[in-house]
């Protein structure tokens, strides 16, 4: 069994927006900041239209997954990961 999560991801500026980019580029990074989480991150998301852009990831997690644990994960700075979980 799986779990779907939101992370509204959230820059602090344009310039870390710059850094992590978007679609694939943060993606990737998203792999590699959760890379032992077994979490499965998609390319193509949707996003505002905003500067810097908001996304948002749907993302699966096997079940029993703890999202407090997820949430604890150290982000990289300039990066604000916000994870939802509507199935609580």
């Amino acid at each position: 069994m799986t779990k779907d999560l939101t992370f509204d991801i959230r820059f602090d500026n344009e310039l870390a927006h710059d850094y992590y980019g978007d679609g694939k580029k943060l993606a990737e990074s998203m792999r590699r900041v959760y890379h032992d989480k077994n979490l499965q991150f998609p390319d193509e998301f949707e996003s505002t239209l905003t500067t810097p852009p908001i996304h948002f990831m749907s993302v699966t997690a096997p079940d029993g997954t703890d999202i407090d644990d997820l949430r604890r994960v150290d982000v990289p700075p300039g990066l604000n990961v916000e994870i939802l979980d509507f199935h609580m």
